[in-house]
C-alpha cells in the first residue's frame, strides 16, 4: 500500500491528553501493553520536528529484534522524517537523521567510537522503551546516568521519556516506593503519568488482567526439593553441592549426579589431564568445558565420543540444579528425545552401566512427574479446538533449554499432531541452547507464527517486551511469574478481545492476586506523585545510598585476594550492591602496542575514574578496575574511620 493510501493514524483521547501533559518535562509513563505508548513518543517527536528542530531524537529499545519494528511504527506515525536504525553488526547511521532507533549497547559503542557524531549535543530527546531496565545493571542505566551528568556539566537539557507497562520488579509497598523514587532520580523525572482504567476503556483499549486463569494443578512437586524460602539464586550452585554432601537431594537428582561422576571417571581413564568443572559456579561452563574437550579430540576417537556424551549429561545436571531439583520430566525428554542420553554404549564401564540402569528403571516405573507437561498439551489441544484455524499460542518459559525441549516434545506428540499443533521456539538472537546446538531456526519462527505455518511459539523472555504479534490469541505461562513486569509483558502479547490467558503455576509467596496488588500500588504512587517532594526524596535516597556503600565496603577490606585476582568481577559486584554504573569509557592500542583504557564508576554519591594499561585488553581493564577498587577502599577507610 502506498503512503498516500495508508489509513490516517489518530491518537486516542487518553494518548492526546498525555502528549499535551508532557510538554518539555522529563516524564515516566506507565501504560498497558498494546495501549499505544510508542505513538505517544512518536507524536511528541512529530510536533518538535514540525517546529523545525535541528537536533535529533533517540529512541532506545532493549532488543535487536525490536529495532526494525519500532522504526516502522515511528516512520508511519511521523511521516516526512528521516528515521535511522542501529544495532550491533549493522551499518553505522550517517550524519543526518531526525530519529535514531537503537539498542542501548550499540549506541554506547557509537558514542565511544564516533564521539563527535553521536555526542549528546546532537539530541534533544531520549526515549527509554521498557524503562524498568534502568533499575538494574543494564546499558539503559549507563545512558540515563550519562545524560544526567552531561546536562549538569553543560547546563543544557535533554528531555527524557520512560515507557513501560510495569515500572519495577519490586515486590512490597516499601520496595515499590523505593524503586520508583530511584527511577525518577535516574531520569530526573518531574512527572509520572498513568491513564486510569476508565480512561483506557473509553478510549477503546480493552484490559486483559481480569481474563487470566490459573490452571488447577493436578501435579505435585517431587518430594525433597529445595524449599522456596531457601531458594537464593546467587547460591544455587552452593546449595546443590551442600545437599549432595548432606545426602539431602531428591533421588532423581542424586541419580543424575552419579551418572555425571561415572562419565567423568570414564573420561579420566582416557585423558589424565581432565579436571571436573563441577566446582565452577557458572553452571553452563560445565557443558562448555566438555564441548571444548570434544572439539580438541581426534574426530571419531573414543575420547571425543565420551566427551560428547558428558556434555549431554552436564546439561541435564544443570537443568536439575537450576530448577532446585523440581524439573524431572523435561530432563527425561532432553535425554531421550533430543540426544539419546540413555542409549547404551560399548565403552560403558560397570559403574556407569549401574548408574544408567537405575535411571532407566525410574523412567520405566513411571514415577517421574509428568502431569504438568500433560496438562500443557491438553490445554493446547482444547484451545486449538476452540479457536480453530485462527489458533496462535505463545507459551512462555524461563530457560532456552526448556523452550527447545518443549517445542520438540510437543511437535512429536501424537495427539498434538492429530489436532494440527505445530511448534517453534524463540530465544535470544545470539544465544545457543547448548554449546553444540545453535539457534538456526529462531530468526524465522516469528514470521512462521504470523503466517500460520506454526501455531505454537515456545519462547523465553526475549519476546516478552515490545514484540507486536497481533495474531496471538492464546498465552500460557509455563513457569510461575516472579514480578509485575512478567505479568504485564507476557500476557500483553495477546490483545484480541477473545484471547485466552493461562498461568500454569503460581509462586506461593507471589500469587497472581498479590502481583495485581503491586500493579495497583504503582498506580497509586503515580497518582500521588508530587514533584515538590523531590528534594525530600533525594535526601532519603542519598542516605540509602550511604547505607549501601557502608554495607558493601567490608568486601573490599576482607577479600583482598579476590580484588587482586579478579578486580573487574569484584568491581561489577560492588557496583550492583551500591547501585552504581560501571562504564568502559575507552580502550585503545598505542603505537607501542600497549592497550590503554579508562573505566568510570558512578552513582548518586560519587564518581571515580580508573585508568589501566597492559599488553592485552583484558590486562588494561583489570588494572583500571583495580585502580578504582583501591580508590574506593581508601575512601571508605577515611569515611568510616578504619
Amino acid at each position: 500500500m502506498s503512503d498516500s493510501h495508508k489509513p490516517k493514524l489518530q491518537l486516542r483521547k487518553y494518548q492526546k491528553d498525555i502528549v499535551d501533559a508532557i510538554g518539555n518535562e522529563n516524564v515516566i509513563i506507565k501504560m498497558p501493553t498494546g495501549s499505544g505508548k510508542t505513538f505517544i513518543a512518536g507524536e511528541l517527536i512529530k510536533r518538535r520536528h514540525c517546529e523545525g528542530s535541528r537536533r535529533a531524537a533517540l529512541f532506545l529499545v532493549p532488543a535487536c529484534d525490536l529495532v526494525g519494528q519500532q522504526k516502522r511504527a515511528l516512520k508511519d506515525w511521523i511521516g516526512e522524517c528521516d528515521v535511522a536504525e542501529y544495532m550491533g553488526g549493522s551499518t553505522c547511521p550517517g550524519r543526518s537523521f531526525d530519529v535514531l532507533v537503537s539498542t542501548p549497547q550499540a549506541f554506547l559503542t557509537l558514542q565511544q567510537t564516533k564521539v563527535t557524531l553521536f555526542s549528546w549535543t546532537k539530541f534533544w530527546l531520549c526515549v527509554f522503551d521498557e524503562v524498568h531496565h534502568v533499575l538494574k545493571q543494564h546499558p539503559y542505566r549507563i545512558i540515563a546516568h550519562s545524560i544526567k551528568d552531561w546536562t549538569e556539566r553543560n547546563h543544557q537539557s535533554i528531555q527524557t521519556i520512560g515507557l513501560s507497562a510495569s515500572l519495577t520488579y519490586a515486590f512490597g509497598q516499601k520496595e515499590v516506593e523505593s524503586a520508583l523514587r530511584s527511577l525518577c532520580y535516574d531520569l530526573s523525572a518531574t512527572k509520572m503519568i498513568s491513564p486510569t482504567q476508565d480512561e483506557l476503556i473509553s478510549g477503546g483499549y480493552v484490559p486483559s488482567d481480569d481474563k487470566i486463569e490459573t490452571m488447577e494443578r493436578p501435579w505435585q512437586v517431587p518430594n525433597g526439593v529445595v524449599q522456596e524460602n531457601q531458594r537464593k539464586p546467587h547460591l544455587v550452585h552452593d546449595t546443590f553441592m551442600q545437599r549432595i554432601r548432606d545426602n539431602a537431594t531428591t533421588p532423581f537428582a542424586l541419580m543424575v549426579y552419579k551418572v555425571v561422576r561415572a562419565i567423568e571417571d570414564e573420561v579420566i581413564s582416557k585423558c589424565s589431564c581432565f579436571e571436573s568443572p563441577l566446582e565452577n559456579k557458572k553452571l553452563n561452563s560445565w557443558e562448555e568445558y566438555a564441548h571444548r574437550l570434544s572439539n580438541d579430540a581426534v574426530i571419531g576417537s573414543s575420547i571425543q565420543v565420551v566427551c560428547q556424551f558428558l556434555e549431554v549429561w552436564y546439561v541435564a545436571l544443570r537443568m536439575i540444579v537450576q530448577s532446585w531439583e523440581e524439573e524431572e520430566q523435561l530432563v527425561f525428554h532432553w535425554l531421550t528425545e533430543c540426544n539419546s542420553g540413555l542409549q547404551k554404549q560399548q565403552w560403558f564401564g560397570p559403574r556407569l552401566k549401574d548408574s544408567l540402569d537405575n535411571i532407566s528403571r525410574l523412567f520405566d516405573s513411571d514415577d517421574l512427574q509428568s502431569e504438568k507437561l500433560n496438562s500443557l498439551k491438553e490445554s493446547l489441544v482444547q484451545k486449538r479446538m476452540l479457536k480453530g484455524i485462527s489458533f496462535r499460542c505463545i507459551c512462555f518459559v524461563k530457560k532456552r533449554i526448556d523452550a527447545y525441549i518443549l517445542s520438540k516434545h510437543i511437535n512429536n506428540d501424537a495427539r498434538c499432531k492429530e489436532y494440527g499443533i505445530r511448534t517453534g521456539f524463540v530465544a535470544a538472537r545470539k544465544s545457543r541452547i547448548t554449546p553444540s546446538i545453535k539457534l538456526t531456526q529462531a530468526s524465522r519462527c516469528i514470521e512462521q507464527f504470523r503466517s500460520g505455518d506454526i501455531n505454537v511459539l515456545v519462547a523465553t523472555a526475549v519476546i516478552e517486551e515490545g514484540f507486536d504479534v497481533p495474531e496471538a490469541n492464546v498465552v500460557v505461562s509455563y513457569d510461575p511469574l516472579k514480578d509485575t513486569v512478567e505479568l504485564a509483558q507476557r500476557f500483553g502479547r495477546a490483545r484480541q478481545i477473545s484471547s485466552s490467558l493461562s498461568l500454569m503455576e503460581e509462586r506461593k509467596d507471589r500469587p497472581l492476586s498479590a502481583l495485581k496488588d503491586v500493579k495497583k500500588q504503582q498506580d497509586d504512587i503515580i497518582k500521588a506523585f508530587d514533584p515538590s517532594k523531590s528534594e525530600h526524596l533525594a535526601r532519603r535516597e542519598e542516605q540509602s545510598q550511604k547505607d549501601r556503600h557502608r554495607a558493601a565496603f567490608s568486601t573490599l577490606l576482607t577479600d583482598i585476594v579476590r580484588c587482586e585476582s579478579s578486580p573487574l568481577e569484584v568491581l561489577n559486584t560492588h557496583a550492583a550492591k551500591t547501585k552504581a554504573v560501571v562504564k568502559l569509557e575507552y580502550i585503545e592500542a598505542g603505537p607501542d602496542k600497549i592497550f590503554r583504557c579508562k573505566i568510570s564508576y558512578s552513582n548518586k554519591l560519587l564518581a571515580i575514574d580508573g585508568k589501566g594499561e597492559g599488553t592485552t585488553k583484558k590486562q588494561s581493564q583489570h588494572q583500571a578496575a583495580a585502580n578504582i577498587l583501591n580508590q574506593l577502599r581508601e575512601r571508605g577507610k577515611k569515611e568510616y574511620s578504619l
